[in-house]
């Protein structure tokens, strides 16, 4: 017999006023009391603490919390995440004149930090020191001052961050943990690059592509779970993979293998008798989507020790009231509903972390999760304080493996929440087919390993229904080209007899030379489904839709949407069924998170004898894989429930990068020389008429070279074959490089991209047609030159751009020139005039090399500086110089030497100290000040 609440006030609870003036376990315990017993709504109580100072209010809110039960703590949890902070409307403190006449915040706590405003420049310090100065308001250069000192106490170190946690973590995990501590790191996949920055991901085992590049880490995974693999074996995701061999296999191979999980009845299984060496064995087991979740093998190595005890002293559900109420969470909430190039990362983050506050919450008494919790709220101090786009970027990646901690310490999903979430997800994407669904139209979604596992999925259960077949590739040119790997035996007619019924088409091709209208797959399809006979099994459409971009700007609808309303008809008559297969093994929500997972929807029509037949044969696959309830299965289900409003708008973002690098930063004329933006995704190819492209690529020092599709920040794939399939290996040099654009500012895009762009093709500043393409220090003064000679005036985007230019052609000599010393006079050039409409990253590359490559001179005197300044000016225009002299080359010094924090100057410190004069210009005093501070740091 449920008893009845007793009336909630409408006013405050008792203890109110006594914890408004002093906040302690003991007047939130009277509060908190009121709430329990349901005397007063936990709503009510969020809304009032919303309208406390912002460190107030996250402090009274984490005590409150901890002195709440059962589901009226979680309630308030949820209540809080849905309430954002009150503003008040109060005018700043003024900050007094400094004594000596200098800019206020001018000192040397500031001349180190990441001062460069996301799409604005430099931040102005004397705007940035009228802020109220209070070390717990996140809006206040106190705060600021604080989180950047984390970033440089974490940068100045050598071990990097995601090594630090791990170290960290071992310290709190209880029994039956340890695979998650040794998973930090693990989710992203690793950058090509070494020297990448402390605050970044960093494991030993981690692939920069886990489904083919997986082969060492396997092996230490296998010696982990102590498994004996013999001649033949191999570890393969589930016991089915048997079954998804018959397309590729002949029957006397089949007869020969045998498959056994590793414990238990479902997930991994060891291959047995795969001993015919004339059969590649890793491409076939790729090519179909075998490889094994590598969380999965880390989870079973633990799988049957007890869950840790509880640790009272600890409570994750007061750390997360806080972190949500916090001033600097609500700043992240300012910056998600902005405008800049942060906003929609930053909206990623605050739903991903409002969604902790869903289900049953983090487990309360953890010690690993409320130590991933104040990571996180370190993280999210760098995230919102630090202007520099690219750090904030790098700290998002590291955010996510705190927030997979506390899921998998939860674990809270399951099968069933996936199945909904995905099915929530498709018919907000697709909104046509949501009337037919569950009355004419059966919808299934199954968590699978990978985009390959989905795909080779999709056509075992296709071709197993009409006895064997070779699939049509009817969409050639915009196909994913490593679909390759799985069909070029049934494509080249070494299978059974050929079939047009089963077509394999992308939705968005990751080589995105051209994209298929909508209109003419639907017409396609429709077209094929005139040949087919009255007892013919369903004709089955395989769609690749890894990529999915938004809506159309002029229909409102979704590519998807599009196909699928074309169709729907077909699939509800039983004529069609259709196999969505989508990645999810490089990021889910497109770019915020590595997961080893991939999704196959399967739609069908409803009651159907063949559907019936189709979506049990997708549920086994599922159940055989056994997926959802570990690791990776928490961290997908949680994006995608709580992140899939946020992956288009990040499609879209990083879309508006590459489209503004298509257009003006690496224009191109053909396919020779690359694709042309394809609208809304955020891929672009490159080559050179002599073909090398990625050599020139992988000196690019400030853009990631990764194994597959970007992350955050921005990154290039090598060595990707064009839609006319893989060139021989004589040909491998005109392969191309695919540029995956990230979420930095139009201006950083210059600068990673222009002078390569532009030099590659021939195309100085301000040309109308190509010229000669000269790859070296001739070419870079022959394109600065002309950037010279063109006005303000005759180039809206030059105009704009120029310093971030200069800087582009400044990097690709610095990674270019084949003597160091070459590339002096143009550093000097480029640090004579302020600096300030370049971006912090480039800005602090191009002082590193200035002052590194000073070292080499014997001496900084004032013949040397004035020689150095003479060959800036004959080879490097300085605008508004006509004789220059040392005083020029001191001020450029000074310029790269502020924009360093003191560690990273550190190493050329000492050198330039000796090489230095003991002169009496303000410009050595200074110089020598800024060395002085870089010894000590």
């Amino acid at each position: 017999m449920s008893v009845p609440s007793a009336p909630i006030s409408a006013s405050t609870p008792p203890g109110w006023q006594k914890f408004t003036e002093k906040p302690d376990p003991a007047t939130a315990k009277v509060v908190a009391k009121a709430m329990q017993d349901k005397t007063f709504s936990v709503q009510s109580m969020a809304e009032m603490l919303a309208r406390r100072p912002a460190h107030e209010r996250s402090t009274m809110s984490g005590l409150i919390a901890s002195q709440l039960r059962g589901n009226v703590a979680l309630d308030f949890l949820k209540a809080s995440a849905g309430v954002r902070l009150v503003r008040p409307k109060t005018p700043p403190k003024q900050v007094p004149k400094p004594e000596d006449g200098g800019a206020p915040g001018r000192n040397e706590s500031l001349e180190a930090l990441d001062l460069a405003a996301p799409g604005g420049g430099a931040v102005d310090l004397v705007e940035l020191a009228k802020r109220t100065d209070d070390v717990d308001d996140a809006s206040s250069m106190a705060y600021l001052k604080k989180a950047l000192d984390d970033v440089n106490l974490i940068s100045s170190g050598k071990t990097p961050y995601s090594q630090l946690r791990r170290t960290a973590l071992e310290k709190v995990a209880g029994t039956g943990q340890a695979h998650l501590v040794e998973q930090m790191g693990f989710r992203t996949a690793s950058s090509k690059r070494t020297g990448q920055g402390t605050l970044s991901t960093q494991h030993d085992l981690v692939s920069s592509y886990w489904r083919t590049s997986f082969g060492e880490a396997l092996g230490e995974l296998a010696e982990k779970l102590k498994v004996d693999v013999k001649e033949g074996d191999i570890l393969v995701n589930s016991p089915r993979v048997l079954r998804k061999l018959e397309m590729v296999l002949a029957p006397k191979v089949l007869d020969n293998l045998k498959i056994q999980p590793l414990k238990g009845e479902t997930g991994i299984s060891v291959l047995r008798g795969a001993t015919d060496s004339s059969l590649n064995w890793k491409e076939i087991l790729e090519g179909i989507g075998a490889t094994p979740s590598a969380y999965q093998l880390y989870e079973l190595a633990e799988q049957d020790h007890p869950l840790p005890r509880p640790k009272f002293a600890v409570d994750a559900h007061a750390d997360l009231a806080r972190l949500i109420t916090s001033s600097a969470f609500s700043r992240l909430q300012d910056i998600a509903r902005g405008k800049g190039e942060l906003a929609p990362v930053c909206a990623t983050v605050e739903h991903l972390i409002l969604g902790l506050t869903d289900k049953l919450g983090p487990v309360r008494s953890d010690a690993l999760t409320a130590d991933a919790l104040r990571s996180l709220s370190r993280l999210l101090d760098i995230v919102v304080e630090d202007p520099n786009p690219s750090t904030a970027l790098r700290a998002v990646d590291l955010m996510m493996d705190e927030i997979a901690v506390v899921l998998a310490v939860a674990k809270n999903y399951g099968r069933v929440d996936y199945w909904k979430t995905m099915q929530d997800v498709l018919l907000k994407r697709a909104p046509s087919i949501a009337p037919n669904v569950g009355k004419e139209i059966e919808l299934s979604s199954h968590l699978m390993t990978s985009g390959m596992d989905a795909l080779g999925t999709a056509l075992s259960i296709a071709l197993s229904a009409r006895r064997g077949g070779e699939v049509s590739r009817a969409t050639e040119k915009v196909d994913y080209f490593e679909t390759g790997m799985l069909l070029g035996k049934l494509k080249k007619g070494e299978m059974a007899k050929p079939r047009n019924d089963v077509v394999v088409a992308a939705l968005n091709p990751s080589t995105p030379f051209e994209s298929s209208p909508a209109k003419n797959l639907v017409e396609g399809v429709l077209e094929g489904l005139k040949a087919r006979k009255r007892d013919d099994p369903p004709f089955a459409l395989i769609l690749d839709t890894t990529v999915e971009d938004g809506l159309a700007p002029f229909t409102g609808r979704t590519r998807l949407d599009e196909v699928l309303d074309g169709l729907k008809g077909a699939i509800a008559d039983g004529s069609l069924e259709v196999f969505l297969c989508k990645s999810f093994q490089k990021y889910a929500s497109f770019g915020t998170g590595k997961v080893a997972a991939g999704d196959l929807t399967v739609l069908s029509q409803k009651d159907g004898y063949a559907s019936q037949r189709t979506q049990a044969e997708a549920l086994l696959h599922e159940l055989d894989l056994d997926l959802a309830r570990h690791d990776e299965g928490q961290l997908v289900i949680h994006m995608l429930k709580h992140g899939n409003q946020d992956e288009q708008a990040l499609m879209r973002s990083a879309a508006g990068n590459a489209e503004f690098v298509n257009k003006f930063c690496w224009p191109v004329t053909n396919t020779d020389l690359g694709s042309p933006y394809v609208d809304g995704i955020p891929l672009l190819l490159r080559s050179k008429p002599e073909g090398g492209i990625a050599e020139l690529f992988q000196k690019l020092a400030l853009v990631d070279w990764r194994g597959s599709f970007a992350f955050l920040r921005t990154s290039f794939v090598d060595l990707i074959p064009g839609p006319w399939g893989a060139p021989t290996e004589a040909q491998q040099e005109d392969w191309y490089t695919r540029i995956n654009t990230g979420h930095e500012s139009k201006q950083a895009m210059v600068e990673y991209f222009y002078a390569l762009g532009h030099l590659a093709t021939g195309m100085p500043p301000g040309a109308k047609k190509p010229t000669q393409v000269s790859l070296n220090m001739k070419g870079v003064k022959d394109h600065w030159d002309a950037l010279g000679g063109v006005r303000d005036e005759d180039d809206a985007d030059i105009a704009r751009y120029r310093d971030s230019i200069k800087a582009s052609y400044c990097a690709f000599a610095c990674q270019n020139a084949v003597f160091r010393p070459d590339v002096l006079p143009m550093l000097v050039a480029f640090f004579a005039t302020p600096t300030t409409g370049v971006s912090i990253e480039t800005r602090r590359y191009l002082a590193g090399e200035l002052l590194s490559r000073a070292n080499f001179l014997k001496t900084l005197d004032t013949d040397t500086l004035t020689n150095l300044c003479d060959r800036a000016m004959v080879g490097f225009r300085i605008p508004g110089m006509d004789k220059p002299d040392a005083t020029v080359t001191l001020a450029a010094l000074c310029r790269a030497a502020e924009v360093l924090p003191g560690w990273a100057m550190k190493p050329q410190a000492q050198g330039l100290k000796d090489r230095l004069p003991d002169g009496d210009s303000k410009e050595e005093k200074r110089l020598r000040d800024l060395i002085e501070q870089a010894l000590k740091a």
